[in-house]
């Protein structure tokens, strides 16, 4: 690593040097996330000592890398999934334009650049993907950005669950798990996963200007988007779990926060809507009040729960904490299956920037990756990893797949 400056079109610069607590690529889109705007798109990151930038054009879906400061040398990128800007951010810091020959095609020049991203857009289009959302509602954008860097996001769903089964536990509830289905709780905090880890966390804050129940089709529109299978979970739910009438018939929980995890964890689409139609910022979810403070625990022992949550006496955290069962012990993989599956990893994927994923086949169409992909799928099922769907940006032939201790005990033998 070797000091790196960032910068923008609005002349905001910052300088990044290493040993610090932030990798430069984290910094790097911190100070993206900063100074975004509607008319602030184009960000650099550069190496002023091997006179190299990588330059990354949002507005238009680029990324272009220059070479040389009398007479530059220029290529692009198009950008065709959410991980793109991690990752070449990330491989630059770590060994410049060598590092970025990994991660290709690079194209020599603008007029090949349109040619690709016509090809790139008309191929989504094809395939079903959204167009044109983000790029059309810069706020909701914004929003989604800004969760994709909460607490909630940041933990792995493993921990999660983990963690609402002990604070479940300590509210004097049971989890309850019927047709493979469990149920966790405690205050206006509520979840539902299957043993697939498919699953729906919700928060109720009734402080929260989200809060009211009295216009019953508000509430069911903050669920716009949840995947059917989970929505079901939250319909005609009996107990003492807060009910609204649903416009539709039956009822369905109250909620002031909707977090699917049936990709990488995300608000639902109802919920960004509404959170940009008022003009709000994701605390009006109740998460950073209810769920994050237990979640951002370095330590998830009794006295830091008991500190964090003082609704709780220090003998309700203890018994929680001892009727809690122990995690279980992970069965050993089969060799051959992990070593193909670190295999595929090591020459098409990366980690996620939180360490919650593995991205197979990066920025691969399903017809790039062709039978490959099946195989891949075969090596999740036999070596029982969770696999999710990939976000609505991935292209088509990616694979997301939960990270496991056990997988990582093994990819270092192959970074």
């Amino acid at each position: 690593m070797r000091p790196l400056s960032f910068s923008d079109d609005q002349d905001n610069e910052q300088e990044w040097l290493p040993g610090g607590s932030q990798s430069a690529a984290e910094s790097f889109l911190e100070f993206v996330a900063r100074h975004r705007g509607a008319d602030n798109t184009s960000f650099s990151m550069e190496d002023a000592a091997a006179e190299e930038a990588l330059v990354f054009m949002l507005d238009i879906g680029a990324i272009c890398r220059v070479r040389g400061w009398e007479n530059p040398h220029t290529e692009f990128r198009v950008v065709t999934n959410s991980g793109d800007h991690l990752t070449q951010a990330a491989e630059f810091a770590r060994g410049g334009f060598a590092a970025l020959d990994l991660h290709g095609p690079w194209l020599p020049d603008a007029d090949s650049f349109l040619q690709a991203r016509s090809a790139h857009l008309a191929q989504r289009a094809v395939h079903g993907a959204p167009r044109g959302g983000a790029e059309r509602d810069r706020g909701r954008d914004e929003l989604r950005s800004e969760f994709d860097r909460s607490v909630l996001r940041r933990t792995h769903p493993r921990e999660v669950r983990r963690r609402l089964e002990v604070l479940t536990r300590i509210d004097g509830r049971e989890p309850v798990t019927v047709s493979g289905v469990t149920h966790y709780g405690y205050g206006t905090v509520n979840a539902w996963f299957a043993a697939d880890g498919r699953g729906l966390v919700l928060t109720f804050d009734s402080s929260s200007v989200l809060g009211s129940t009295e216009d019953t089709r508000a509430q069911a529109a903050l669920y716009d988007g949840v995947p059917a299978d989970l929505l079901a979970l939250v319909r005609n739910v009996p107990g003492t779990t807060l009910t609204v009438p649903h416009p539709d018939g039956g009822t369905v929980v109250a909620a002031t926060g909707i977090f699917t995890f049936s990709g990488p964890c995300a608000m639902a689409d109802g919920l960004v809507t509404r959170l940009h139609e008022e003009g709000l910022g994701i605390e009006a979810t109740g998460a950073g009040r209810l769920l994050e403070p237990f979640l951002e625990l370095r330590d998830f022992t009794p006295a830091a729960v008991a500190e964090a949550g003082e609704r709780w006496s220090p003998e309700d955290v203890a018994r929680g904490f001892a009727a809690a069962p122990a995690p279980e012990q992970a069965a050993p993989l089969d060799r051959e299956a992990l070593t193909s599956f670190c295999k595929i990893w090591a020459d098409t994927g990366y980690n996620d920037r939180w360490d919650v994923h593995y991205v197979l086949f990066d920025s691969r169409t399903i017809e790039e990756v062709g039978a490959a992909r099946e195989d891949l799928l075969g090596l999740v099922r036999t070596l029982g990893l969770e696999r999710v769907d990939a976000p609505p940006a991935a292209a088509t032939g990616e694979v997301w797949v939960r990270t496991d201790p056990r997988i990582d005990a093994e990819l270092g033998n192959w970074s």
